[in-house]
């Protein structure tokens, strides 16, 4: 009898639970901010100051140091490396990749704007980095396969680890549609499904990591829509999450943008189920004052830097006001770009949308650096003609559905949402209300021109665009007015004026 109960006691501990500690370490979205930029921070008498953080060289010290201190690191990238700075613009996305394959993440995926610079572009890069990059829901048309692998696994401390990228679901619309044009993008919660039946049939995976660039607002739907996501990693929205957000048993963090925090989730996890057991979530501050920079990675941007500083720190012109951007209402930078627009095209009206817009810039000398950071994609003009009916119905839409809110030139109008919708737009051009039957001629960008249906809910197939002959580069144009007009007053002036709130 004892000799048995030796044995039960034996066998006791094959039973407990055995857990494993995780540290995740992620960034997103960090877009070419090589060199450091400025967060708002709190002092200790409770004021706000702005302090500089971030870069490479500092982003990738914080990261080493994190790596030597926490248990079982894990160091996640959750897309738009590319685009916002002019050496992302220069080499294509070439310099982000050599800074990465220095970051060494253990995985990344991709977001929209790694393909701003097109489809094969980025194919010659890939094999460029040794660490891994992921996405489940790109497909390769041309090849009849997934563009990159769907998925990685890892191993922590006897844990098996499935981490599963996703890129955009829209993402056709957040670049040029040509650039994408050999991709299909697979419904989300349907290629997650999948690969996490996979992961656990052919692998025995039970703890997920999906990392994502959707947004928070989508992340949050896919983990209602497929049980048993573990740690969702984001990117896209921005969001700085300085508390993870619970979502169906998921957690679900994002740490900003352009490098200014490195987030830190520290999780105890069931190793044999695959569980969740604790989670503590933060965003750190990359302080530059709080670390010594790695010399290595500091060496290459200051590299890359030069080539950027041999010709872009020229100044151009003198600001005289704050240029500010806004997502949602007139801002005093989109009329002074909208303007150049419509100008440079001799037409009616011109529309910027919003997004394009990439940086704020306070008063005073204006570089080029800081035009190819306000205009970085290099877009072009183009043309189409509509009637006054089809422009005030465009407008309707920006005033009630579209997310890409567009900035005006030659045009002026209130929306009030408050009244009934028959009576809410009021909209005139050179002072005259918009005549239903009269044709206008409109300008805006190609990215805008490709999807007139998206930001204007226009028939594409009804509606003829036309490049703007000779054609310029967007900025190259914004580069010359500066020049011209050497001093840049520009101001809100009530050319968009929404009343109440969008129901």
């Amino acid at each position: 009898m004892r000799y048995i109960l030796i044995l039960l006691l034996l066998a006791v501990p094959a039973t407990a639970q055995e857990t494993v500690d995780l540290t995740i370490l992620h960034y997103n979205d960090f877009h070419a901010q090589n060199t450091p930029t400025t967060l708002s921070v709190r002092t200790e008498n409770g004021k706000s100051e702005r302090v500089p953080v971030g870069g490479s060289a500092v982003l990738k010290a914080m990261i080493e140091r994190e790596r030597a201190t926490v248990p079982n690191p894990l160091l996640l990238h959750a897309g738009d490396d590319f685009q916002g700075t002019p050496i992302s613009s220069i080499t294509k996305g070439r310099s982000q990749f050599e800074l990465l394959e220095l970051m060494q993440p253990d995985v990344m995926t991709l977001g929209n704007h790694e393909f701003d610079y097109g489809t094969e572009n980025l194919r010659t890069l890939l094999p460029t980095v040794t660490f891994p990059i992921v996405s489940a829901n790109l497909w390769d048309k041309s090849r009849g396969a997934p563009f990159v692998p769907r998925y990685r696994i890892l191993h922590r401390d006897g844990l098996a680890i499935g981490v599963i990228g996703l890129a955009p679901p829209d993402l056709s619309t957040l670049t040029l549609r040509e650039n994408v044009r050999d991709l299909d993008v697979l419904p989300p919660a349907m290629a997650v499904r999948n690969t996490m039946n996979e992961l656990e049939r052919n692998h025995g995976i039970r703890f997920v990591i999906v990392l994502s660039h959707m947004g928070f607002d989508q992340d949050s739907l896919l983990a209602e829509a497929v049980e048993g996501i573990d740690v969702i990693v984001g990117g896209h929205s921005h969001s700085a999450l300085f508390v993870p957000k619970r979502v169906n048993g998921s957690v679900i963090v994002q740490a900003g943008s352009s490098g200014r925090w490195l987030g830190r989730l520290a999780l105890t996890v069931d190793a044999g189920k695959g569980t969740v057991l604790n989670s503590f979530g933060e965003l750190l501050p990359t302080r530059v004052d709080g670390v010594t920079p790695d010399p290595v990675v500091a060496a290459r941007v200051a590299a890359l830097e030069a080539v950027v500083d041999s010709g872009f720190g020229e100044v151009i012109g003198e600001l005289v006001h704050d240029w500010k951007r806004s997502s949602g209402a007139e801002s005093n930078v989109g009329n002074w770009m909208t303007d150049v627009m419509r100008d440079f095209a001799k037409a009616d009206v011109a529309f910027q949308n919003s997004g394009g817009i990439r940086k704020d810039l306070p008063a005073g000398p204006i570089t080029l650096r800081d035009i190819w950071e306000v205009s970085p994609f290099g877009n072009e003009f183009v043309t189409f003609t509509v009637t006054g009916a089809e422009l005030l119905g465009m407008i309707r839409y920006q005033a009630l559905v579209t997310g890409e809110f567009c900035q005006v030139s030659g045009l002026r109008y209130t929306y009030d949402y408050t009244v009934p919708e028959e009576d809410a737009l009021r909209a005139e051009i050179n002072g005259m209300p918009v005549d239903p039957v009269k044709t206008y001629s409109v300008a805006t960008n190609n990215y805008v021109g490709g999807h007139l249906h998206d930001v204007f809910g226009l028939p594409e197939k009804e509606v003829t665009v036309q490049p703007v002959y000779p054609a310029h580069v967007d900025r190259d144009v914004l580069i010359e007015y500066v020049r011209k007009q050497q001093r840049i007053d520009s101001r809100i002036e009530a050319r968009i004026t929404l009343i109440g709130e969008r129901k």
